[in-house]
């Protein structure tokens, strides 16, 4: 508390600094211990929700009971998770009021919202009510991507390819040489995508239009798709020492980023969502062995598919997938 009670600040004025002069309201946004602090209080909610193990009225959501999880918390970011019941919901309200009190932090009701499954219509008007957040709808955006248990449309893949158009708009105002649109190309685009990519297996589709739009600016600078090409994309794709250009080839990063899935939930027994995978669907069995489960997600479903490229790199037979995406991975 003495960091946030004795603060003080001066300004540059004329290349001199001026006094320094105390701050009414304690720290501002954006000094650099503020997220310190945030994470000591985001550590004391974390632990109150933990003790809701200990309390009679709180009962597990189905899917967290045998991990024990009560909640996922990234930076203010923020899921409480407990089965459809009023106790329940009570019980976590009560930590989360206590937590407001004590530190000053506040959900904001704007962005907050309440999923439910399974639960009666009364139920859920008497939680609402409880509450106070709207309900929501699935999919919902976490972390910026959708979170949905199917497989997702072309129309909520939109929202990554606005904002790759988006990006585009901004440069066609800017006259770039081909060197220069190629590696604006080659670094934001990729970055934009590389998030999405890691996560989800991007449709042909999507990555067809998002080539399309990366080759008509680096051939004619516009944000419009064109049938301008003065050489194929997938030569533009390869190394530079095959007379290529060396630009991401993004289905073949795609598959390669989700490589690392698999020796994530080979290795890494310690992170949570293995722990989940391990306790649900692979059971103790060895993961190339156990069955591609029907009834998760298609996410999972399509990473437990995709184990038979291990399988085929370790008899000593690499399919094609394999041999293309040697380079990627090593590169990765």
């Amino acid at each position: 508390m003495q960091c946030v009670k004795t603060v003080s600040y001066s300004f540059i004025f004329n290349g001199v600094p001026t006094e320094p002069f105390p701050a009414a309201k304690g720290l501002k946004q954006g000094d650099p211990i503020s997220p310190f602090l945030f994470a000591i209080a985001m550590e004391y909610l974390s632990r109150g929700l933990d003790a809701l193990i200990h309390d009679q009225n709180y009962k597990f959501h189905p899917k967290c009971k045998k991990l024990g999880i009560t909640h996922l918390s990234f930076a203010d970011d923020l899921q409480l998770l407990a089965r459809g019941d009023l106790p329940s919901i009570e019980a976590m309200q009560k930590v989360f009021t206590q937590f407001s009190k004590d530190s000053g932090l506040q959900a904001n009701l704007n962005k907050s919202s309440i999923h439910m499954g399974g639960v009666s219509s009364d139920q859920k008007e008497l939680i609402i009510q409880q509450c106070g957040y709207v309900k929501g709808d699935l999919p919902f955006k976490y972390l910026g991507i959708p979170l949905a248990t199917k497989k997702l449309s072309v129309l909520q893949w939109q929202t990554l390819i606005d904002k790759i158009v988006a990006r585009i708009s901004n440069w066609t105002a800017k006259k770039l040489s081909y060197p220069g649109r190629l590696q604006l190309v080659q670094t934001l685009i990729f970055g934009i995508q590389s998030y999405w990519a890691q996560l989800f297996v991007i449709p042909s589709k999507v990555l067809k239009l998002i080539d399309a739009y990366c080759r008509s600016y680096v051939w004619s600078g516009g944000n419009v798709i064109t049938r301008k090409a003065l050489e194929a994309w997938e030569r533009l794709c390869s190394p530079k020492s095959c007379g290529g250009l060396n630009l991401t080839n993004l289905q073949l990063w795609n598959r390669a980023a989700l490589a690392k899935h698999f020796w994530d939930i080979t290795n890494k027994k310690d992170k949570l969502w293995v722990k989940w995978m391990h306790m649900f669907y692979i059971k103790n069995q060895m993961f190339y062995d156990c069955p591609s489960p029907k009834q998760a997600s298609w996410m999972i479903r399509k990473v437990m598919d995709a184990k038979s490229i291990l399988q085929n790199a370790d008899s000593g037979q690499p399919s094609t997938w394999y041999y293309q995406t040697t380079i990627p991975i090593t590169y990765w």
